[in-house]
């Protein structure tokens, strides 16, 4: 019976839909004896580092990967000190992350600059990933010293694997439906001496041309494998250009317990030379940098305190005792009686309501909160309150204030809900004007424009029937992780360039507040926050992010006969490659790096070393 789509696109259902823990689903398997697996080419390991996948040509953007069921004994055959050593290094790493977490666990929280409280934001900040990505110093990181995230392989014997792919170029017609037929196909392999081959591909070109691939392990990056990669080279042809790329993590993306899905910026370099290949190549000043900024997911308990007020609102574990909150008020109430200029100054400057909110927001119940609100709307009952409150300030306490001075005011009915909403009112409001206050000082963007992005956004929110309340604090969303992401940009430029921040906010401000809408309309409440740009290195501060070494380094080239293109060759080097036997069998032959005082650098030759070097190869052979 012949293998259908379906059976493959049900297996993968199947397992994404499988709990830790549970078993896995039966794999589809080959003459029952391989496993089968529909596999996104853009996933596979090595080849998804090509800069641009879609020009391998392949006529699908799917493959059929085949693998062993089952690990190889070899596989089982890891030495103790390899086990230890990773072990203790990935737990130290996640150990040490989690402290930094504890540590100071306030300083988790957007708002936490005197503004906690029933408001605190729970959202990991990116300057918090900061510091513990300088914490984390890359230079020391190798590929046993972070956890990564293997690719399921269970790599067959490199003889099998090309009696396998004989095979199926003859007899494939036989077990595969057409849809499955005229897929790619990878085969994984493993051999025990450098260089290995990793996968073994075939195919057809979307112009129908055959098209046969080869991954090599070349190992670790010493004169040998510099060695390899320029006879393979030879042996393929020159190339008249060489296409460089070099990814830098500015912030690494390290998931722990405490937190499994941290934000990460990243800077990808591409660049082309006219000259002979050299590994680790550093980018010239005509390099594009791709700036990819991820924030992971935002959450503001605020969000959660509005749709369920009564379960969700949580006040501070450590409060102002009551006596002073009163004794706070009442010197609030004797200022606003007092002043001279009792009408709203200018818009940077501190309400009448965020002064009231920087008092409830310290009370250790609503209670307390209840008997502190209700002290102040007693003094606008007597007609105490002589300041004013910005038009813009649309919250229930400044319509009570605005209210009182026209002789309107009627003392409201303080009941938990309602102390709770007049409490997210203004609390809103408070945190409202302390962004745009930051946006606009920060990258000089004009605040009547942002006040009408954020209007915008908060009437679109409004349409999709979210009540006022609800969207005026949602809305807050992509204007701070607006503001978050252009600040990761604002740091990687130079001081001369950083020109172009208001025309970046833009982007970003439509971006994110475009796509929250369109959530909200479908019902949806996440939203990922990601923007990319690109930009040139000349306006980048290299001392930013250079002073790493790049994740992942490539260089790709090109050789073609008249119009035809012969071969596509990518040399690679990673610090830390996603399959699990190839990381194994580099590192036990990786040179073991001496412990030396504090403070004393690794060798040149030494952080080389850390890396993993493979090539690719593709061949393509004419229609006939």
């Amino acid at each position: 019976m012949s293998l259908k789509i379906e059976d493959l696109q049900t297996y993968n259902l199947a397992v994404n839909k499988a709990k830790e823990g549970e078993e896995k689903p039966a794999p589809v398997l080959l003459l029952n004896k391989y496993r089968i697996r529909l596999i996104p080419i853009s996933s596979l390991p090595f080849v998804s580092n090509y800069s641009n996948i879609s020009q391998l040509g392949f006529n699908s953007d799917d493959v059929i990967v085949i693998d062993s069921p089952n690990e190889l004994a070899e596989k089982q055959k890891t030495s103790n000190l390899f086990c230890n050593t990773s072990k203790k290094k990935s737990t130290s790493v996640e150990q040490e992350t989690e402290q930094m977490e504890t540590d100071e666990p306030e300083e988790d929280k957007e708002n936490i600059d005197a503004h906690d409280g029933p408001l605190a934001t729970s959202f990991l900040t990116l300057d918090k990933l900061q510091k513990n990505a300088d914490t984390l110093n890359d230079m020391e990181i190798a590929g046993l010293d972070c956890e990564v995230h293997f690719f399921d392989v269970n790599p067959l014997l490199f003889t099998d694997g090309v009696s396998l792919q004989r095979f199926l170029r003859i007899e494939s017609s036989n077990y595969f439906s057409p849809p499955v037929d005229k897929l790619p196909v990878w085969i994984s392999t493993i051999s025990p001496n450098f260089p290995l081959v990793c996968w073994l591909a075939c195919g057809k070109t979307s112009k129908n041309a055959q098209v046969s691939g080869t991954t090599r392990i070349l190992g670790f990056f010493d004169e040998s494998s510099q060695k390899t990669v320029k006879q393979i080279q030879e042996a393929c042809g020159a190339a008249q250009v060489n296409r460089y790329r070099s990814v830098y993590d500015v912030i690494r993306k390290i998931p722990t317990t405490t937190r499994p899905a941290p934000g990460e910026v990243i800077v990808d370099m591409r660049w082309n030379t006219k000259s002979s290949l050299v590994l680790l190549e550093q980018p010239d000043n005509a390099a594009d940098c791709t700036i990819r900024i991820d924030l992971a997911f935002f959450v503001l308990n605020l969000a959660e305190v509005l749709a369920i007020p009564d379960n969700e609102v949580t006040f501070p574990s450590e409060w102002t005792k009551f006596e002073d909150l009163v004794q706070e008020m009442n010197e609030l109430v004797d200022a606003c009686s007092k002043e001279d200029n009792v009408f709203a100054s200018n818009e940077k400057s501190e309400q009448v309501t965020d002064k009231v909110w920087n008092i409830v927001r310290k009370c250790a119940d609503v209670k307390h909160a209840t008997m502190i609100l209700k002290n102040f709307l007693q003094a606008l009952t007597y007609g105490k309150i002589k300041s004013h409150v910005q038009e813009g300030n649309k919250s229930h306490l400044a319509s009570l204030i605005r209210a009182s001075k026209t002789g309107d005011f009627r003392m409201p009915i303080l009941e938990r809900l309602s102390t709770i909403e007049m409490m997210m009112e203004i609390g809103v409001e408070s945190l409202r004007e302390r962004i745009v206050n930051k946006f606009t000082s920060t990258l000089q963007f004009p605040r009547d424009e942002l006040i009408y992005i954020l209007e915008t956004c908060q009437n679109d929110l409004s349409s999709t029937g979210e009540e006022a309340l609800n969207t005026s604090a949602v809305s807050l969303l992509p204007i701070t992780m607006a503001l978050a992401t252009v600040t990761q940009i604002f740091r990687l430029l130079n001081e001369k360039d950083q020109v172009i921040l208001p025309d970046l906010a833009r982007r970003v401000l439509t971006k994110f507040t475009s796509a929250m809408v369109e959530k909200a309309k479908k019902g949806e409440t996440e939203t990922d926050y990601i923007f990319e740009t690109t930009l040139p290195l000349l306006r980048m501060s290299k001392d930013t992010f250079m002073y790493k070494r790049p994740r992942i380094w490539t260089c790709e080239n090109t050789n073609t006969v008249g119009a035809n293109v012969q071969t596509r060759m990518m040399t690679t080097l990673e610090l830390e490659p996603s399959v699990e036997h190839i990381s194994r069998m580099v590192n036990a032959n990786r040179p073991l790096r001496e412990l030396k005082e504090e403070n004393v650098k690794p060798t040149e030759e030494e952080l080389r070393a850390d890396y993993t070097v493979s090539h690719t190869v593709f061949s393509y052979l004419p229609k006939p």
